[in-house]
């Protein structure tokens, strides 16, 4: 390192849960690829070791083992390279196990940070797996001091500040932050914050992938000390930069670097939910997916989706219809998927359907058709569906959407029955908002399809088609009032007479919390999809299934 210059390549990476040889193998070439640049420091995202998060995980001793012998062979391996190698990593020491930042140098292996501030909210628990670190450390490289608070550490004023006071030059913050729509400006507010309150330059760095239900967006930036933004990554993709720090009069400055465009609120969204599926399934061990496609928007999305992440060759459809489908619906079906050029098959149900109405009709004498056979329909289309999955080891998307499975009009082991959901966190509203911004996109975000999504399927009044000339709006309200009366209620977790008080109507309202009650069930039974609100059905809203509390 110059006495004036700092050289630091930032690798915005995507590590896998759990696979540590091959996580630490990427820290070993990224290193020699920063040692051939004359890097002076490599740096990683928090926990790049183990995959993140990595849940119980880290109470199995032998994991933590595994963690231990890996970063002991970077050491070795890694001896001769002036380069200096810091990443994340769960670590024991003196019995207790810490969320670490490490420091792997010339065959020596430093804790450089443990992280204080431990998030137990939203998706987070780390409180049930970690203890917080309340010592503070410095990197001291001689010419500069740097400090590392770990992620949630810099959401708070206080570590920051304190790290400012023991001599800090420059502060580097080590991220696993989950994608959540409009994030990344909440994150760079807060950095600026930070930059100010202490007068130093800081550097934000993010994972990047998926993992379960998580999107990690990366966007990783460099703000100076007065809050001015000096380098911009990508969001949604891998990206090793190196930047330069210059010491002036005034301390340590970062050199201006590539400024990446970040997409519209839309655009990162449905990126989000493209490489959360992409993730999902290849680090699944599986290549192609298979989709019930129906001609209504909802598959439509999904199919456009999994042809981004997966290309056409690895996306199949079946279109399943019984009497109630309607000849436009199968049209547009085929009109879409030749459209995303993918492979399109055919199964008539109805035939399977009478069937087993014939065998239930001595059990159902002198009952009504309702709900139940309408069930029966979704519940046959899923058979078929992971028949064609197991036979050809291709992994079922399901496609119901946030609004569809906020209130139960979806059908637990048909519709519902599925691997993994793109919509899962995805309001109808913003499954319109999605397909209309990807038929208006295509180079500028490198998808081969232009304008994938036929009009008729963004324009015609939503149907289930499992009745005939049955419409949504027959069980629920439109769709822009159900999803304004639903994030009321499960994104800002407001009561019945506050969404009242909003100007709905009570009969609705009370309709829809009651939907929402009793549906709770079934979303416990669902498959994991991404998150990209801010309460997800998953581990960031967490309600009992046997519940009597009704407000």
């Amino acid at each position: 390192m110059s006495l004036a210059r700092l050289k630091i390549s930032l690798a915005q990476s995507n590590s896998t849960v759990g696979r540590i040889q091959s996580n630490s193998e990427y820290v070993l070439v990224k290193a020699n690829e920063a040692e051939k640049k004359r890097s002076d420091l490599i740096i990683f995202p928090e926990m790049f070791v183990s995959g993140y998060q990595p849940l119980d995980l880290v109470n199995k001793r032998s994991f933590l083992e595994n963690i231990s012998l890996q970063i002991q062979n970077i050491a070795r391996k890694t001896i001769n390279l002036k380069v200096r190698i810091l990443v994340g990593a769960p670590w024991i020491l003196d019995g207790k196990i810490y969320n670490a930042f490490i420091s792997i140098y010339r065959g020596t292996i430093k804790i450089v940070s443990k992280k204080s501030h431990l998030p137990n909210y939203d998706v987070f628990d780390e409180k049930r797996f970690f203890v917080s670190g309340h010592e503070l450390e410095l990197l001291d490289i001689g010419a500069l001091k740097i400090g590392f608070p770990i992620c949630e550490d810099a959401w708070h004023p206080d570590i920051i500040c304190r790290l400012k006071e023991l001599g800090a030059d420059i502060i580097i913050i080590p991220n696993g932050s989950p994608y959540e729509s409009n994030k990344l400006c909440k994150r760079q507010k807060i950095i600026k914050e930070r930059c100010k309150e202490s007068d130093l330059s800081i550097i934000y760095l993010n994972l990047v992938g998926g993992q379960d239900d998580l999107v990690f967006d990366g966007g990783s930036f460099i703000y100076d000390k007065n809050g001015a933004i000096v380098c911009q990554f990508p969001q949604f993709q891998e990206k090793t930069l190196q930047i330069t720090f210059e010491k002036r009069m005034d301390g340590w400055s970062p050199l201006p670097n590539s400024l990446e465009e970040i997409g519209s609120s839309i655009s990162q969204d449905y990126n989000a939910i493209v490489l959360g599926l992409r993730d999902y399934v290849l680090k699944s061990n599986f290549q192609k997916v298979v989709i019930g496609l129906s001609g209504g928007i909802d598959s439509a999305l999904v199919a456009a989706m999994a042809v981004d992440a997966l290309g056409s060759d690895n996306v199949v459809c079946l279109g399943l219809p019984s009497k109630f489908n309607s000849k436009s619906s199968l049209d547009d079906a085929q009109q879409l998927s030749k459209n995303l050029d993918i492979n399109f098959e055919l199964i008539t149900i109805q035939e399977i359907i009478d069937k087993v109405d014939q065998h239930l009709a001595p059990l159902f004498q002198g009952k009504s058709r309702d709900v139940t056979e309408e069930n029966i329909q979704s519940r046959i289309r899923a058979v078929l569906l992971m028949a064609f999955s197991n036979k050809e080891k291709h992994l079922l998307l399901s496609t119901g959407n946030k609004s569809e499975i906020a209130v139960g009009y979806s059908t637990i082991y048909g519709d519902m029955a599925g691997a993994y959901n793109p919509l899962k966190d995805v309001y109808k509203t913003k499954v319109y908002e999605l397909s209309k911004w990807r038929n208006s996109t295509s180079k500028t975000n490198n998808f081969s399809v232009k304008k994938p999504i036929p009009d008729n399927i963004i324009l015609k009044e939503p149907s289930a088609e499992l009745a005939f000339d049955q419409k949504d709006t027959d069980s629920l309200p439109n769709y822009d009032e159900l999803d304004s009366i639903l994030e009321s209620l499960i994104e800002d977790d407001l009561s019945v007479n506050e969404v009242i008080e909003k100007g709905f109507s009570e009969k609705i309202v009370l309709k829809v919390k009651d939907l929402l009650h009793l549906s709770e069930y079934k979303r416990y039974q669902a498959c994991p999809g991404p998150k990209i609100s801010k309460r997800p059905f998953a581990l960031g809203r967490r309600i009992p299934i046997v519940n009597h509390w009704k407000d």
